[in-house]
């Protein structure tokens, strides 16, 4: 089968990648020009048909022709993370989605899986009760008031309406917290806020719902085989009890052989500094990213539960599971510059 991966160079995208040449399919692997892990992507040539195509999602010129061929799409990419201006992020999240998609239906594929993510499902009302409310595929859309967020809604009730017009085969995946090899986001920004003396937290107790990164790519690969799953949408989590986050970052702290005794602030304090920090980088134009963001500060601030039984009705289960799946994780975060 012909398929095009958007985001090929990102985390879950190079996963999704891989395993799709794996499995015998002849991959276009679509990445934004110039993209740090394009030389990642390009090594897997020797694993199977793979063609690397540099294309932007905002560019709807560059877009349409990536489509000729193509029976299955999985559209992954998206700006995730960062403090750019709220119209680059709509410009990627959405119109970069809305363009995929129409390029995707007028070219006749046989399925569409987006990437979306667990957020669009909003965040608990309550921080402390002790036991978290249960997010499901049928929990109502929640803005954060954050760019990320708040645009992945937005382009997936744009594609529900799309399908409903149009007929698109599509399915929707929800990853919940993603970990793994390959991951040089999550793990490493904690570590570098080790390194830097400024790691604070705000939640105790705080367990993320984890997904490995090689159970998300089967949930995603078997949205985009099994034709159950066209007009569904399926969260993914692995549901199992994994690390806090302060004993990830303690691990980490040992991994780094740096000192680790964990502090903690409110939640309200947390979010106010965040706030300010991210004003003072629009304002005064300084270089990187804040030590800390708003949306990190909300993610890892509250208690979370998430429902997989939907998609454990297809019959999928976590094959790695979060003991042997952490290990990895952290063998692969050794291998990474210091």
């Amino acid at each position: 089968m012909r398929s095009l991966v958007t985001g090929a160079s990102g985390f879950v995208g190079l996963a999704l990648t891989r395993r799709l040449l794996a499995e015998g399919d002849s991959v276009r692997a679509l990445t934004a020009p110039g993209d740090r892990r394009l030389s990642e992507l390009r090594a897997l040539a020797g694993a199977g048909q793979l063609e690397v195509a540099e294309a932007d999602v905002t560019d709807e010129a560059a877009i349409a022709p990536q489509l000729a061929g193509i029976e299955r799409v999985f559209h992954v990419a998206a700006l995730v993370h960062g403090t750019q201006p709220w119209a680059r992020f709509r410009a990627i999240n959405v119109g970069g989605t809305q363009r995929v998609a129409r390029a995707a239906q007028a070219a006749g594929v046989q399925r569409f899986v987006h990437v979306s993510t667990s957020d669009v499902f909003g965040i608990p009302a309550a921080r402390g009760s002790a036991v978290a409310p249960l997010f499901d595929e049928t929990t109502p859309y929640g803005y954060w008031q954050e760019p990320y967020p708040d645009t992945k809604i937005e382009a997936e009730q744009w594609l529900w309406e799309f399908r409903r017009a149009s007929g698109l085969p599509l399915s929707i995946i929800y990853p919940c917290w993603v970990y793994g090899p390959g991951d040089q986001a999550l793990f490493p920004g904690f570590a570098q806020a080790l390194k830097d003396g400024l790691l604070v937290l705000w939640q105790r107790h705080t367990a993320p719902a984890w997904v490995h990164i090689e159970n998300l790519v089967d949930a995603i690969v078997l949205a985009g085989s099994d034709a159950r799953c066209i007009g569904e949408g399926y969260l993914v989590h692995d549901d199992a009890d994994g690390p806090t986050l302060e004993q990830l970052c303690a691990r980490l702290a040992e991994i780094l052989a740096k000192p680790f005794a964990p502090r903690y602030v409110p939640y309200g304090v947390a979010l106010a500094a965040a706030a300010a920090a991210q004003f003072a980088w629009r304002t005064f134009g300084l270089q990187g990213a804040p030590p800390i963001l708003t949306n990190d500060v909300k993610s890892f601030g509250h208690r979370w539960r998430f429902s997989n039984a939907k998609l454990r009705a297809l019959g999928w289960t976590p094959r790695i599971g979060i003991e042997a799946g952490m290990e990895q994780a952290f063998d692969y975060f050794r291998t990474l510059p210091a």
